[in-house]
């Protein structure tokens, strides 16, 4: 068994040594994060790009269908493009209205986004009420 003799002053340099250790440490953990954070998004851009390219060239018949779908495995996207569309429909809903209730009331509080189909490719739905007739 050995028995070490320090001195405070020693000691407080092997804190002070560990101290600034443990910083230049933290600040290289923080250079590389910055660094990752800068990769993943040039590489976000380049497959925007590459699939941006890939849907216009296939539309154009620049390239052809097999070659886009190599070009979307490789780069890892799908061969799809998110459209936003409006939509109008039209419900006409038979109700039986309680006494001292109103129909209005009874539409309002229907949820007509909880709508069903039967399509993967939809994803996402909202809605509004524009008027109710009675």
């Amino acid at each position: 068994m050995s028995v070490i003799n320090a001195t405070s002053e020693f000691l407080q340099n092997q804190i002070a040594t560990k101290d600034e250790r443990i910083q230049q440490l933290e600040e290289h953990i923080q250079r590389l994060t910055q660094r990752d954070y800068a990769t993943a998004a040039e590489l976000q851009r380049m497959r925007d790009g590459m699939h941006e390219w890939t849907l216009e060239a296939l539309q154009q018949r620049e390239i052809s269908e097999t070659n886009a779908e190599e070009i979307a495995e490789i780069c890892g996207f799908e061969l799809t493009q998110e459209v936003e569309a409006e939509v109008t429909v039209t419900y006409y809903i038979t109700l039986n209205v309680p006494a001292g209730e109103s129909a209005e009331d009874i539409i309002n509080e229907m949820d007509f986004d909880a709508i069903t189909y039967d399509c993967d490719k939809v994803t996402h739905v909202s809605s509004s009420i524009d008027g109710i007739d009675v």
